[in-house]
């Protein structure tokens, strides 16, 4: 999962909180550096705007750097790839659990996959923390 999913995720739990109101709070000049990270999908190279967040949540850096490792953009190569190669992949949720199949489709939001008993599962891409080569550098900006 993406930092800026797992940032989103965060807010929900504390709340529903809004971008500006936690940018205010950690003392943001611009209070937009929250939302690009959130909408953006991309990584941010501020380790001072991750250890404010941080320490916001009460979450260690180390969560969120772990979250930053793994772009959104990773998540699509490696599903494309296996949905065009019919490879199976493995997506590990934020609950723990694995989930394998093959993709029968995939778009920006969620994953269908096709289960070894035949069944589609549709499952949503925020819900994904991790998978097989999340942090490959071969997929960088």
């Amino acid at each position: 999962m993406s930092l800026g999913d797992h940032l989103r995720y965060l807010r929900a739990v504390a709340g529903g909180l809004e971008p500006n109101e936690i940018a205010a709070e950690i003392g943001l000049e611009r209070p937009s550096l929250i939302t690009q990270v959130e909408q953006r999908y991309r990584t941010i190279g501020d380790e001072e705007l991750i250890r404010q967040l941080a320490d916001y949540f009460d979450r260690p850096v180390e969560e969120l750097l772990w979250h930053q490792a793994r772009p959104r953009k990773h998540l699509t190569f490696y599903v494309a790839r296996a949905w065009q190669t019919k490879e199976i992949v493995s997506l590990t949720l934020r609950t723990g659990e694995m989930l394998s199949g093959q993709v029968a489709w995939w778009d920006l939001g969620s994953v269908g996959l096709r289960m070894p008993d035949g069944r589609l599962l549709v499952v949503q891409r925020h819900a994904v923390v991790d998978w097989p080569g999340a942090t490959e550098t071969r997929w960088k900006d």
